[in-house]
């Protein structure tokens, strides 16, 4: 599998705006620490918020991306959000109140990790009714999602799953690392992610994971994960 040239779809790197970067000094960080492992292309999901505008985003993007552009002239910075799921959210999205990934018709999708599973299925109806392809964010912190048969029926219904890195290492949020492991080797999983934050605070270390891709999982789903199913979302592409 190739080290190079990998995009990261779930990033908190745009300074000052939520939980993550604290300023464009960390920000450089933390995107040197990615392109060092191999990315080369980043989507920033900020947490949506009344703090922010789409605009702003788009704004610190364009400043993020020619910074980090100095040492690495190929790197890309797309805009996004990640969207905890209220029942307003397609309607805002409609109106650019709220970011897609990439400007596509991708859209990363939080609920709360204790959610029932008829709230999340509702939720990510709701969003492929009007016309959206719901990305589930760190798809391993929903309990409700071990139960047997939830996964099948949620991607039935027209959802895609991210994970997390860290959890093929160590597992984050109650996320097991046999179960997360298990999911990614059936092919349950179209994206891995950082979900890089700060440097102390969930930075994005992925070698020990891509390490494990490479040992444990066929190199066309491998590719898939760490970049083509991404490349799809930029492009607007369905993914396969």
């Amino acid at each position: 599998m190739r080290r190079d040239g990998m995009i990261d779809m779930h990033a908190h790197i745009l300074p000052r705006v939520d939980d993550g970067s604290a300023g464009f000094v960390e920000t450089n960080h933390l995107l040197r620490m990615a392109a060092s492992q191999g990315i080369s292309v980043v989507i920033a999901t900020p947490h949506a918020s009344n703090r922010i505008k789409p605009e702003q985003i788009r704004e610190l993007v364009v400043e993020v991306e020619a910074r980090i552009r100095m040492e690495y002239p190929d790197f890309f910075v797309y805009p996004g959000q990640e969207i905890y799921y209220h029942e307003e959210m397609s309607e805002k999205l409609r109106r650019g109140e709220l970011l897609t990934l990439a400007d596509s018709r991708y859209v990363l999708t939080e609920f709360s990790p204790g959610a029932p599973y008829g709230t999340i299925y509702m939720g990510i109806r709701a969003l492929v009714d009007a016309g959206y392809l719901p990305v589930l964010a760190h798809v391993e912190r929903y309990k409700c999602l071990r139960k047997e048969g939830n996964f099948e029926d949620l991607s039935g219904a027209g959802c895609l799953f991210q994970m997390n890195y860290g959890s093929l290492q160590a597992g984050l949020f109650g996320g097991d690392t046999h179960w997360c492991r298990k999911q990614v080797q059936d092919g349950k999983i179209h994206f891995l992610g950082t979900d890089m934050h700060r440097k102390n605070y969930r930075p994005p270390n992925i070698a020990k994971a891509i390490g494990w891709l490479e040992h444990h999982v066929e190199e066309g789903l491998a590719e898939d994960l760490v970049r083509e199913n991404a490349r799809c979302i930029i492009s607007g592409e369905s993914i396969r």
